[in-house]
């Protein structure tokens, strides 16, 4: 086999796909970019095995594989060639790329919001791959139950299983992961919902933009936590102008900052994103009280309310709410795979019935497959078997860094009962923009806490640190290398 093959192969005997799928995909690849022309044979089985080191009967059902996909047919004592017709279809000449480049005449008079401009968040491209990864959002591969997961998903590929999520549901969502989550998952936050009142969504972010889309128009006004999610206050600001910020204390939002007039308050209650602190039960009365006081909205994002290790978790907002004015958020993904996206709400069956209504216009349903593993997921215990895991890992790393931040003068954190993230004010002639861009280059991720702020000159000397994704082991020596780059720049 010559060179010009071998340059189309790569195979890692340590992927989780098999060498079967690898070649397949690589040699897609290679056929869809052009690089294979239909009048050039491709190797025979044998040749290709023995360049590739695999066995004959690898290459031999990938090539059927694709024979059977349409990409190649064979050509009797020819072999194999790529389908002429697949690659008229699938290949550009590079003066066609060349037409797409410039930006079309209508963007720029017809668009209408541009999101691409917002303030926001971002995880390096290369988090997995750093030694020392305080990165939010992300699970220690140790944490990911891959096994039971694994579990779950064969079982919805079964023939039974394909034949009832195999069909376009429309607006319908699984009714076997509506019951999980009434039965499993609610009444552990102290909430007892009918079928008509859940809706499944694409994670908490897809609810809050439903929610969002739903109710608040110019001059709608919305109370958000001060420092919060800048992608909820993005998703705000393309309804309305009148976005209020509202203080954060030890004991959560700071509720004499809300003023009357507000229509929407949104709160992370049980781990107050960006800082971690749990709303104590006087705010969550009082917070109440004034909603009903002044018919306010609470869109209530239960952020991370599972990973509690220091004590009880209170009850939910939603729990306490007497007169209907909490719209619940809950998501899997930060849970147990945050490549899933899949969440969901709880509100009034009227309001349920809008957003179910506006679901389909969007996206109709929820990956069906996924639905009904999720709820095989949580139906065989595995779901709340995991958070036993978490909470127990996540405790002996709040620990060690807690330890670690009282020790440095240099460092202080808001109090937390749990989570997965810390909130660290270091000294303010520290820039953490640039002290986080000099840790990079020292392989330690950790996010600057500006982002998280609403006002346009924001405080910059805040870090918010993660330790859902970082190795136990390597806690002390990353905090170590953050405080002496602190140093460093100090002087």
């Amino acid at each position: 086999m010559n060179e010009m093959w071998n340059q189309f192969f790569s195979l890692r005997h340590d992927k989780p796909r098999t060498l079967q799928l690898q070649i397949r995909q690589q040699l897609i690849d290679a056929i869809t970019n052009g690089l294979i022309g239909p009048n050039e044979p491709l190797p025979s089985s044998r040749n290709l095995a023995k360049a590739l080191n695999v066995a004959r009967n690898t290459v031999l059902a990938a090539y059927k594989e694709l024979e059977f996909d349409g990409y190649i047919t064979p050509q009797e004592r020819r072999g194999y060639f790529v389908n002429e017709q697949f690659y008229e279809n699938f290949t550009d000449s590079s003066e066609d790329q060349l037409k797409n480049i410039t930006t079309p005449v209508w963007l720029d008079s017809l668009i209408t919001k541009k999101p691409s401009i917002k303030t926001n968040i971002r995880n390096p491209e290369n988090w997995q791959s750093l030694p020392y990864s305080f990165t939010i959002g992300q699970l220690d591969k140790s944490l990911i139950p891959y096994y039971e997961w694994r579990e779950v998903v064969r079982h919805s590929s079964t023939l039974p299983e394909i034949q009832k999520w195999n069909i376009d549901h429309v607006d319908k969502d699984d009714p076997s992961l509506i019951k999980q989550i009434q039965s499993k998952v609610l009444p552990k936050r102290g909430i007892w919902a009918n079928k008509d009142q859940i809706l499944i969504t694409s994670g908490s972010q897809n609810a809050i933009y439903i929610i969002a889309s739903l109710l608040a128009k110019q001059g709608t006004v919305i109370g958000m936590e001060n420092p919060g999610y800048p992608d909820v206050r993005n998703i705000f600001s393309f309804r309305t102008d009148n976005i209020v910020p509202i203080g954060i204390d030890q004991d959560g939002i700071i509720v004499d900052e809300i003023k009357p007039e507000i229509d929407i308050i949104f709160t992370t209650p049980s781990h107050q994103y960006p800082t971690g602190v749990t709303m104590s039960m006087d705010r969550r009365n009082k917070l109440l009280a004034i909603a009903k006081e002044n018919q306010m909205v609470i869109i209530e994002d239960d952020y991370e309310a599972e990973v509690n290790f220091l004590r009880k978790p209170n009850p939910s907002l939603k729990s306490l709410d007497k007169d209907n004015n909490v719209i619940y958020v809950g998501s899997f993904s930060k849970a147990f795979a945050p490549g899933l996206r899949l969440g969901y709400m709880v509100a009034p069956e009227s309001f349920v019935k809008e957003a179910r209504a506006l679901r389909r216009l969007m996206i109709r349903h929820i990956p069906a497959n996924n639905q009904r593993s999720v709820a095989l997921f949580i139906g065989l215990g595995h779901y709340h078997n995991m958070f036993t895991k978490i909470q127990k890992t996540n405790k002996e790393r709040w620990g060690l860094i807690n330890e670690k931040i009282n020790q440095e003068p240099l460092l202080s954190a808001t109090p937390t009962l749990g989570g997965s993230t810390f909130w660290v004010k270091i000294p303010e002639s520290i820039d953490t923009e640039k002290l986080c861009q000099k840790l990079l280059e020292k392989g330690v991720a950790v996010r600057p806490g500006n982002a998280s702020f609403a006002e346009k000159k924001s405080p910059a000397n805040y870090l918010h640190l993660g330790y859902s994704a970082i190795d136990t082991n390597k806690i002390n020596k990353g905090i170590d290398i953050i405080v002496k780059e602190i140093k460093a720049m100090m002087h």
